[in-house]
């Protein structure tokens, strides 16, 4: 992930949105409805000669007296490594709802579909998008020198630009002029500027736009900490997130090419 920005380099993994998986063993059944009704849980491990071997549903279990016959078995495909690379967790977790962590050949914790409301997904994203902004600005920052790009901006947003650089430089802050522009404004200068288009997007001006609509949109879902469920209901947001790295990793090419 972001493989040539080694800050994002395995930053957050599914050991950082897991719980721990609650677990019972054969005989303990009012310890299994309590977990169920009481914990609220959907899930929970199945214990056998002190190893997590399978798991439980709530609702399915219609004999308290044989819960063995209940269990459902752990698959291969249900199973990730706690240092599993948060981004491919999300991506994987979307068609099961749920997976298990196993760590030392044991099963301990469980990452649902709960789990993506939790700060470590949210700071993933916001992280993802800041990246791409910072690299696109000093692309655009190359392409037109001497601030020639805020010729490609709306004049509203070009005077809302100016005026906020105006503002932080007579309190001394030292800021370039492509710092006081809003993502929207970057995605603007790309969409009008068929060449960085073709070479850094790869897509039409529809598709691009489109995504670039949607990025946005997360941006400020996650700034105003609204709920992300939405955005996972098809999946949407793992393949959103994961074009926006393509897109700003070839950005990072580029700009490491030119500094060097």
């Amino acid at each position: 992930m972001l493989g040539r920005d080694p800050s994002f380099k395995h930053v957050f993994t599914a050991g950082d949105i897991a719980e721990p998986l609650a677990s019972v063993t054969e005989g303990e059944a009012e310890k299994m409805n309590m977990l169920f009704e009481m914990k609220n849980f959907d899930v929970i491990g199945f214990e056998e000669d002190d190893q997590v071997i399978g798991f439980l549903v709530r609702g399915e279990v219609t004999d308290p007296e044989n819960l063995r016959a209940f269990v459902h078995p752990f698959k291969i495909s249900h199973l990730i490594s706690e240092n599993t690379d948060l981004l491919e967790c999300l991506h994987l977790l979307h068609p099961k709802t749920r997976l298990f962590i196993i760590n030392k050949s044991e099963v301990d914790a469980i990452v649902t579909i709960s789990d993506i409301q939790k700060p470590a997904v949210r700071m993933l994203f916001f992280g993802i998008i800041t990246y791409f902004e910072s690299n696109a600005a000093g692309l655009i920052e190359s392409v037109y020198p001497d601030n020639r790009w805020v010729e490609c901006l709306s004049e509203n947003r070009r005077d809302k630009a100016l005026a906020t650089y105006g503002s932080l430089h007579k309190r001394n802050t030292e800021i370039d002029l492509i710092s006081c522009t809003q993502l929207s404004d970057k995605v603007s200068i790309f969409m009008e500027d068929d060449e960085l288009r073709d070479q850094f997007i790869e897509t039409s001006k529809t598709k691009a736009d489109r995504f670039f609509n949607r990025i946005i949109r997360l941006r400020d879902d996650l700034a105003h900490a609204q709920s992300l469920t939405n955005w996972f209901e098809e999946k949407e947001v793992v393949d959103l997130v994961s074009w926006l790295i393509e897109v700003t990793e070839r950005i990072a090419v580029r700009n490491s090419g030119r500094k060097g």
